[in-house]
């Protein structure tokens, strides 16, 4: 690290997308299409209305299709989790980053933790 900043080689070249990134930290969980074998989970960078930046442990080819699940950091009613369920294709990885391009996207409620269901009784 020179002068105190991380260098991501292929990823701080100037800016061509048409789309403004927005930074944000978000739990992420990926798995990708062809392989049972290549899942993890990671973070967000950034994100756009058609792509996102996340950390992961693994290297993935371009093209790739890819789905990545990302924990919504709001509550509907203040009560039911929701995530953003992305379906698309890596267009850069490496330095332990993945970016993907959207094809689909969408908000989808998740269940909630099995200590928070209550019991038949309605406790």
């Amino acid at each position: 690290m020179k002068g105190g900043k991380l260098r991501l080689s292929g990823f701080d070249q100037p800016e061509r997308r048409n789309r403004i990134r927005f930074p944000i930290g978000l739990g992420a969980r990926y798995k990708v299409d062809a392989r049972n074998d290549l899942s993890g989970t990671g973070q967000t960078v950034n994100i756009s209305s058609n792509g996102v930046l996340i950390t992961s442990a693994h290297e993935m080819s371009l093209d790739t299709s890819i789905r990545v699940v990302i924990e919504w950091p709001v509550l509907i009613g203040d009560v039911c989790p929701v995530a953003l369920h992305i379906h698309g294709r890596v267009v850069r990885s490496g330095h332990g980053l993945v970016a993907v391009q959207f094809w689909r996207h969408e908000l989808r409620t998740q269940p909630k933790p099995p200590d928070e269901v209550p019991d038949k009784d309605g406790k």
